[in-house]
């Protein structure tokens, strides 16, 4: 008796787990759910489908350019480029977040996003300090964003 209660009380949690692995999926595969937690905003909007954002070139992203201080394809850069792409993000965000505009927020997420994905790629080729270092920077900028939307909320 006890194990057909079990049996059915694990079934009637299936539907929630499944629900759960889909959201995570999704996260993952927008480069979103690497080590950090993903932003509100990105789990209130809706997106544009996957292909879509494939569309354009992630070199021709003049804010990309803009935000790393160079012109480089991320899904071709080397795991030696990293950290100092990650630091020019970092700066140009504490530099200019005080004037972004939510436009602006998630087109720095979507580069962050295809940093994130990069670093996924080739992180065992980094050392661990440099590893850290990066954690550090994806943090920061959840950091800034997240206080970007609290400072918003009270002004």
């Amino acid at each position: 008796m006890k194990s057909a209660s079990f049996f059915l009380l694990l079934l009637a949690g299936l539907p929630g787990a499944l629900h759960a692995q889909t959201t995570a999926d999704s996260l993952r595969q927008r480069g979103e759910l690497t080590g950090a937690r993903p932003s509100g905003d990105l789990l209130a909007r809706p997106h544009a489908p996957a292909s879509a954002r494939r569309a354009a070139a992630p070199s021709a992203d003049p804010f990309q350019q803009h935000l790393l201080g160079t012109q480089v394809n991320l899904a071709q850069a080397v795991a030696s480029q990293l950290p100092d792409l990650y630091e020019s993000f970092i700066g140009t965000t504490r530099a200019e977040r005080r004037s972004w505009s939510y436009t602006d927020w998630d087109a720095a997420s979507q580069v962050l996003a295809r940093l994130n994905q990069r670093y996924e790629q080739v992180r065992t080729d980094l050392p661990l300090e440099e590893r850290i270092r990066i954690r550090s920077f994806q943090g920061e900028f959840h950091t800034l964003r997240g206080a970007r939307s609290v400072k918003e909320k009270f002004d």
